[in-house]
């Protein structure tokens, strides 16, 4: 987060002006719009932030124009539920990382507000807005009753969330769309520290190590750039297939990132805000603000992995059904590789558990309650900053 690259503040500074656009949310998150001025967030030309504003002005970036024009860039299919308040940092670290340049989001009918998206946002990216009757088939019902059962609630959430990855992956192939993510919006992809790591014991030797992240040797200098993800995928598999097992790997139409999960554990504030510029409140976004992982080190994972796909290498004609979340096309998402254990693969998917307001904020967040306790507090994996250069 060097403030010298212009590049790299543009999307931070969007994730707090969106907050401070989503003025429904700054009470229940502590949020004022007197925190910042005008000309400390750096706008070319000021506007007033009136009440209900969507509209702000930033600096010209090159790369935005560069990652829209391009088809080389990612596209997401993204199911959310009274996620307002996270969904401006998820756009703009996305936005930055993979580059994210095309997302479908569908919003589950029992949130208790509508999906709003800053307006900003549809100038910087391809986002289209789903209903149920957009991807549900005209006799699937999955409106939740009263009676339903938390196992029934669970049910219809799992069967929603799988229409939805299925019906949006045949969108994304109509419009010639290539890699794709299809992880939630409470989770993050990165390059993994642990792969690059003397520690990590896929690697037996020393010389393993060296060739198999031979392709990327300054992790940190490498995501300072826009568009990291992509750039890594495009780095691996131009490599000879004998450099290294991981070539293989992310070379496979669906790989699989592992997952990391942080608590809701604080740092002291000199630790959350270093290096960031004085007119962010580290505070406020998940990915800076929370730094200790209940996962254990060497190999450990957090649940099943998350699919990523080229669908430029699935012929429509074998979209085929049943998506799963976790395996969004069967026919080429491996079942053994959901198993891959964080730095197995130098991607990643850091899983930010939040703060139990905004984990409980939901319309269901009550009867999580004690899922959120479960984690909120385990520092098994010690601190990191393995996402902080964005």
């Amino acid at each position: 987060m060097a403030k010298s690259s212009e590049a790299r503040r543009i999307p931070i500074i969007f994730a707090i002006l969106s907050f401070i656009a989503a003025n429904s949310y700054l009470s229940a998150f502590k949020l004022t719009r007197s925190d910042y001025s005008e000309e400390d967030l750096g706008f070319s030309s000021p506007k007033s932030l009136t009440k209900n504003a969507t509209v702000v002005v930033i600096p010209n970036n090159s790369f935005q124009a560069t990652a829209i024009a391009s088809e080389h860039s990612f596209s997401a299919c993204l199911l959310v539920m009274d996620d307002n308040h996270r969904l401006p940092e998820w756009l703009a670290y996305h936005y930055y990382a993979l580059p994210l340049c095309h997302v479908v989001i569908a919003s589950d009918p029992a949130s208790r507000n509508p999906l709003e998206i800053p307006i900003k946002w549809f100038q910087l990216m391809n986002i289209t807005i789903w209903e149920d009757k957009d991807f549900l088939p005209r006799d699937v019902d999955l409106l939740r009753k009263p009676s339903d059962t938390p196992d029934e609630r669970r049910s219809k959430n799992i069967r929603r969330h799988t229409y939805l990855l299925h019906q949006c992956s045949i969108h994304l192939k109509r419009l010639n769309r290539t890699w794709t993510a299809y992880h939630d919006i409470d989770e993050y992809l990165t390059i993994s520290e642990d792969f690059f790591s003397p520690d990590n014991p896929r690697f037996a030797s020393e010389e393993e190590l060296v060739k198999a992240t031979s392709p990327i040797p300054n992790r940190t200098a490498f995501m300072s750039e826009p568009g990291f993800v992509l750039r890594l995928l495009q780095k691996y598999m131009s490599e000879p297939k004998t450099t290294s097992p991981t070539h293989d790997d992310l070379s496979e139409t669906c790989l699989h990132a592992p997952r990391a999960k942080y608590s809701a554990v604080e740092s002291p504030r000199e630790l959350t805000q270093k290096g960031v510029p004085f007119y962010i409140n580290a505070d406020r976004l998940d990915t800076l603000r929370y730094r200790y992982r209940t996962t254990r080190r060497k190999l450990d994972r957090n649940g099943l992995a998350k699919g990523v796909i080229d669908l430029s290498r699935v012929p429509m004609e074998k979209m085929g059904e049943g998506s799963l979340v976790h395996r969004p096309l069967p026919d080429y998402c491996p079942k053994r590789t959901v198993f891959w254990s964080y730095g197995h693969i130098p991607l990643g998917i850091q899983h930010y558990l939040g703060s139990f307001e905004s984990f409980s904020y939901r319309s269901d967040g009550n009867t999580k309650r004690k899922g959120w306790h479960q984690s909120a507090f385990i520092t098994d994996g010690g601190p990191d900053d393995e996402i902080r250069p964005w």
